[in-house]
């Protein structure tokens, strides 16, 4: 079953937490936390039926707190943070420029001829021995996914919005 995740001005799927990046990190932070119901997991997919690249689509226009959009040089990419481990680790490419973003509406990424722009190329954890693309990956109800941002400017939820193509989340019950 297909899962809708999103964080749109303010409002945000169930399974959403949203958070203000933070420029003077050492370190990229978390703006959006995913973390499913009990008794769930989550698979994003790697593949959907739109566009020709590999990649889950990510649709986004991310804005700070004047409405302005947040520098082009930000960079996203998802994390997950499985259940008894002190840090998060990388389960996708890094895309370090968010252009595609910036300059496409919402519906504009959605469109078959501009998705492929949208994707991040789901991988191994960076701890796996064998790293590269996966099918898919999973966030247990006992693990937390973050899409993470590296940038300059703080971002601000009530102007900004993310939605993962729902197609390319899928909702089972945990066995």
């Amino acid at each position: 079953m297909a899962e809708d995740i999103f964080a749109a001005q303010g409002k945000s799927a169930d399974v959403v937490t949203t958070y203000q990046n933070e420029p003077a990190s050492p370190r990229p932070t978390p703006i959006m936390e995913i973390a499913p119901d009990q008794g769930t997991f989550l698979r994003l997919l790697n593949r959907v039926a739109k566009g020709d690249e590999q990649g889950i689509p990510i649709f986004a226009k991310l804005k700070d707190s004047n409405g302005d959009p947040l520098p082009i040089n930000t960079s996203l990419f998802l994390e997950l943070q499985p259940a008894g481990m002190t840090e998060a680790m990388k389960v996708s490419e890094v895309v370090r420029s968010i252009d595609q973003y910036q300059t496409l509406s919402i519906s504009e990424q959605r469109n078959r001829d501009n998705i492929d722009a949208t994707k991040l190329t789901l991988m191994a954890p960076e701890t796996a021995d064998d790293g590269g693309a996966v099918p898919h990956v999973d966030v247990r109800d006992i693990d937390t996914a973050y899409l993470t941002a590296e940038s300059s400017a703080k971002i601000d939820w009530s102007k900004s919005s993310v939605y993962i193509e729902s197609n390319a989340v899928e909702k089972h019950g945990r066995r």
